[in-house]
């Protein structure tokens, strides 16, 4: 997994530029890759963090984690992978349905750039209601020949 200092130094830089109210830091609330994420959003005064594991299909070996930073206007979705098979571009999908069940795509995040040690990151800011929270949906990382590598189904989202 890219570094959790890596991800807290970006969150925080989002929270200096976004502003969060006079409600001090308590610190980094990622959670640990390998714990699963929490049902509830973390409440962070006007802005919250909720985090999700991309896991690896058809031993591809990509996995990853999608964090968003919520305020009442806007979504920051940031996407770190590891294990990508070669340097270029990776689409990132948001598609209605679960991983299980695929389902149509609804939009596509800003793709990642993955380097040379196998690594990649993207941010994509969206309008707050930009992404139903009254249906299921997933998150779906595609490489060379549109093939399918990661995918995380999205809490809260119909809790596919």
């Amino acid at each position: 997994m890219p570094s959790l200092p890596r991800l807290s130094l970006l969150f925080f830089a989002l929270v200096a530029v976004t502003g969060c109210g006079d409600t001090p830091d308590t610190g980094d609330v990622s959670p640990p890759a390998d714990v699963a994420p929490a049902a509830e959003p973390e409440a962070r005064g006007e802005m919250f963090q909720t985090s999700m594991a991309l896991r690896a299909l058809e031993g591809s070996g990509v996995t990853g984690e999608v964090v968003a930073l919520h305020d009442a206007d806007l979504v920051t979705l940031v996407v770190e992978l590891e294990g990508l098979p070669t340097e270029g571009q990776y689409e990132i999908r948001v598609g209605r349905g679960s991983c299980a069940t695929g389902g149509p795509m609804l939009l596509e995040l800003n793709p990642v750039l993955g380097v040379a040690d196998g690594t990649g990151i993207s941010t994509t800011t969206l309008e707050a209601d930009a992404l139903a929270t009254d249906e299921a949906q997933f998150i779906e990382v595609r490489g060379e020949g549109d093939v399918a590598l990661a995918c995380g189904n999205v809490i809260g989202h119909g809790d596919a």
